[in-house]
């Protein structure tokens, strides 16, 4: 959970110097964020979401691989860390 944190405040941080994104494209991000933030409040349980939150960070991840690497690879961060987590 603590790398699952790490990469959250990573991905955090990457957005707040992401000036270029569309207003759709930041809404969507956020919505996923506070889904995840709020899995962590939920604490504990592991379970897995409708739409795996992974799965969305990825396609997310996928409209950023040309006009945003450095974003995308923060998005792969987090994947990475909920999959370990088996979210």
């Amino acid at each position: 959970m603590e790398d699952l944190r790490r990469r959250l405040a990573e991905l955090h941080a990457e957005l707040e110097r992401t000036d270029a994104l569309d207003a759709e494209s930041r809404v969507a991000l956020e919505g996923v964020l506070r889904d995840i933030q709020g899995l962590l409040a939920r604490s504990g349980a592991a379970q897995r979401e409708p739409a795996s939150l992974a799965d969305r960070l990825r396609d997310a991840s996928r409209h950023f691989e040309d006009t945003h690497p450095t974003l995308t690879a923060t998005l792969g961060r987090v994947v990475d860390a909920l999959v370990a987590l088996g979210i």
